[in-house]
This record gives structure tokens, sequence and C-alpha cells, in this order.
């Protein structure tokens, strides 16, 4: 059964940075100073991991600020046939929710954190964080990017800015033009959220460990098709 729940209209975070967790912080022990002193002083990575790998926090940046505000959702369960066609990337990893209170933080400090573990409603001038109730269980968290998305705009522009230094006898102007609207035609027309952050259960799933830069991850994962000079 899919239950779809939006973010709050009133959310925002001034920064590229946001953090996935539980109150129970994945039945970690830890506290949130703890947490933030991990996550956002000490960077060291193999602590960090170590987080990772049994599902306490997903710590996850963009490449600007406020990527979430507002055109975000959260699914538990499938993906509509028109999502699953649309999405053009997507991080994967895995989360513990033993408490059955998910956590959307912006940033890790412990002050903005606290509030959300005790379940305190959030200041609705300052919403920084949003918790949801989810059956107890250990996820497989899928964030998935869409066409009017932060991460898909910068992307493209991206690959724009890196044909426009190749040289003439590298760069066929008409195919590449040709390969664009293949990506506009099969994604614009997508009208649902910008993101989407689904969450399923990970029964036991293996999964790899994807990058990680100064304890956040920060790379997507792109559909082959958007590939542009293949």
């Amino acid at each position: 059964m899919r239950q779809t729940i939006s973010i709050s209209e009133n959310f925002f975070c001034d920064g590229h940075c946001y953090l996935l967790t539980s109150a129970s912080l994945g039945g970690s022990g830890l506290t949130a100073e703890e947490l933030q002193e991990i996550l956002f002083e000490e960077r060291d990575e193999k602590t960090t991991k170590l987080l990772l790998e049994k599902g306490v926090c997903l710590p996850f940046c963009f490449p600007g600020d406020c990527a979430l505000d507002g055109a975000t959702e959260f699914v538990l369960g499938d993906l509509t046939e028109p999502e699953e066609a649309a999405w053009m990337a997507r991080l994967r990893w895995k989360l513990n929710i033993p408490c059955g209170k998910l956590i959307l933080s912006c940033g890790c400090l412990a002050e903005d954190l606290e509030p959300a573990i005790e379940g305190a409603k959030p200041d609705p001038n300052y919403e920084i964080y949003q918790v949801i109730d989810v059956p107890p269980n250990e996820y497989l968290v899928e964030i998935y990017a869409f066409y009017p998305s932060q991460t898909m705009q910068v992307a493209l522009d991206g690959e724009l800015d890196e044909f426009d230094d190749l040289d003439d006898d590298q760069f066929d102007e008409d195919e590449y033009g040709e390969r664009v609207l293949k990506v506009e035609a099969k994604y614009r027309e997508y009208a649902g959220a910008a993101y989407i952050i689904r969450l399923t259960p990970l029964d036991g799933k293996m999964l790899p460990l994807p990058e990680i830069e100064g304890g956040w991850f920060q790379d997507f994962e792109f559909r082959d098709a958007l590939n542009l000079r293949n």
C-alpha cells in the first residue's frame, strides 16, 4: 500500500546539507551532540562509515541552498508508473527507524535536531525539520531527482558548459542538439514533485555504500540516458 506525504509548505533549509535519521538515532544510543561532533566537527570518515553501515543516519548535500523546499514528497511504497519513467537521478542508502519516527532535518546541529528528537512541534516561522510516523523497520531509502529539481538543472547546465569547451572538430552541434531534445522530450513534461524520498523495507538487501565527501553523500547516480555524449 502506497502512502504519500508532502513536505510542509513552511519547511526550509537555508543551506545545502540535510540529514535523514530517526528520533532514536537508529537505536544507536548516541546523543544529538555526539552525532553533530562526528558529522560536523570530527569529519572522521571511518567513524562516519560505521554510523552509515548501522543505518543511524543518512547525511546528504546538494549543489545549492533550499533544494528540498516546497516540491518534495515522501513515499512509503512503490513509485507510480509515471514517476518510475520520469526520475533522472537517485541516491540510495539504508536507514534504521526502530522507533517509527523519521526525521528530515536541515543540517545536523544538535540545537536544531534535539527538538525533533523530543517530538516538539517545529516553529511555523522557522520550520527546519519534519517528523513523520512510519512503521518501525530498517528501510531502503531512495532520493529521486526529477527534471524540475536543482540536481538536474545543475547537472544539465554542467553538460552544456562541458560541450562549450570542446573544439569544433570534437563537437557536432546538430548531434548534441538532438540529444538534448530527446532528454527534454522524455523528462520535461513531468509535473510531479522535484524530489521524492521513497522508503521501502530493506529486507536484508545488500547495498554498495555511495561515495562520501566530508562525511556526507553528495553524488547522485544518473540514468544512462542522461549521458548526452553517448
